[in-house]
């Protein structure tokens, strides 16, 4: 049953990466008040949820029976957006402010197998936010974890509360990181990170490469970007995702504000499907902007996690609209997401066997607080 799973959620993930169609697209704008990283979630429907992961939990990576799987206990909070269940999450921020984002590049080639742990690709975004308070703990991490995803190809763009940002990237099997000097440009989208750089630098024409389009676009609004002509960087990070927006497509847009530990976001509706039909009821691009607090979380494991439906229909701050986590609810949402791919034409179907063990999975981990 644990080979199965895994091949569902390497299904997933392999049609959330597999068509150019849905470039993502990830920045920081960082000045002197302001500490933000922006994100775009490009794909087909925006259902989900945002959940808090809590510090002092023992855990076991989610992998097959032939492979020796990472374990370890949380040492930081954090809130993730999930869509194919707890602890397999697209991104989120933790609660000392380092944040992860993932984006599609068919380029990645994970590290073959060798006697480090391993996790997935989602997963391992789960496993930085627990463990890691800066890039170079991140970075670190690669020492003795390795990711093993035969299709979710990632490359990540991550940034912590000093201000310090990574691109990561595998490239034949290494992890290849971009920082400091290395990174003269702070955004990610589908392409190689230095095939961006270039086309940026060289004022390339990417009408032809809708990837090239999101980096360039994001990169020109960040320089053009002054603390003079910008009265509200929230908003301006916004713009930036706007700019760089597909329509129907981008269904989540958020920004995070790392100094002051706050997340903003707007969730874009997913179509009504009908035997014949795809329908949009609403306005292209509408969407309320939520707000969720984390310095308001309680982060202690003995605690409840806590969910938030993203489609919660709600604006300004919405930590009050948290509610308890149960495994029905990791069903119903990871039913639902399953239901929609296979409504949308993308082959994968679930038995009823397989979505209790995937909805189960949390169920092993353990607060250790009494320990």
């Amino acid at each position: 049953m644990k080979n199965k799973i895994l091949l569902l959620i390497i299904g997933i993930t392999l049609s959330f990466n597999s068509s150019i169609v849905f470039p993502c697209t990830s920045f920081v704008l960082k000045n002197n008040n302001s500490l933000l990283l922006g994100h775009n979630l490009d794909w087909h429907i925006g259902i989900g949820l945002l959940i808090t992961n809590k510090r002092n939990v023992e855990k076991t990576a989610l992998m097959d029976s032939l492979e020796n799987p990472a374990k370890w206990i949380s040492k930081y909070g954090s809130i993730t957006f999930n869509q194919v269940g707890r602890d397999l999450p697209y991104g989120g921020m933790n609660e000392t402010g380092l944040v992860i984002e993932q984006m599609s590049f068919p380029g990645t080639q994970y590290p073959s197998k060798d006697n480090r742990n391993s996790i997935s690709a989602c997963q391992w975004i789960q496993y930085q936010l627990d463990n890691c308070s800066t890039i170079q703990e991140v970075i670190s991490t690669d020492k003795v974890i390795r990711i093993v995803d035969r299709n979710s190809k990632f490359h990540f763009l991550i940034c912590d509360k000093f201000g310090n940002a990574a691109v990561i990237e595998f490239l034949n099997g290494i992890m290849v990181v971009k920082k400091g000097d290395e990174l003269p440009v702070k955004v990610l989208a589908n392409s190689p990170y230095n095939e961006s750089v270039s086309a940026f630098k060289n004022k390339a024409n990417t009408t032809y490469n809708r990837s090239l389009y999101n980096f360039c676009t994001a990169a020109s609004m960040i320089d053009n970007y002054t603390e003079s002509n910008v009265k509200d960087d929230i908003s301006y990070s916004f713009n930036i995702l706007k700019s760089v927006a597909q329509g129907h497509f981008t269904k989540w847009s958020i920004v995070y504000d790392i100094h002051n530990l706050k997340v903003y976001f707007k969730i874009f509706e997913s179509p009504t499907l009908t035997k014949t039909e795809i329908l949009y009821l609403k306005e292209e691009g509408f969407a309320k902007t939520k707000i969720v607090d984390l310095n308001k979380i309680d982060y202690t494991c003995s605690s409840p996690c806590l969910v938030m439906d993203l489609e919660l229909d709600q604006e300004g701050l919405v930590n009050s609209y948290f509610k308890g986590y149960t495994t029905n609810t990791n069903k119903e949402y990871i039913s639902k997401a399953f239901d929609y791919f296979w409504r949308l034409g993308i082959p994968i179907k679930v038995s009823d066997e397989e979505l209790n063990y995937l909805a189960k999975y949390p169920e092993s981990f353990q607060c250790i607080n009494n320990k």
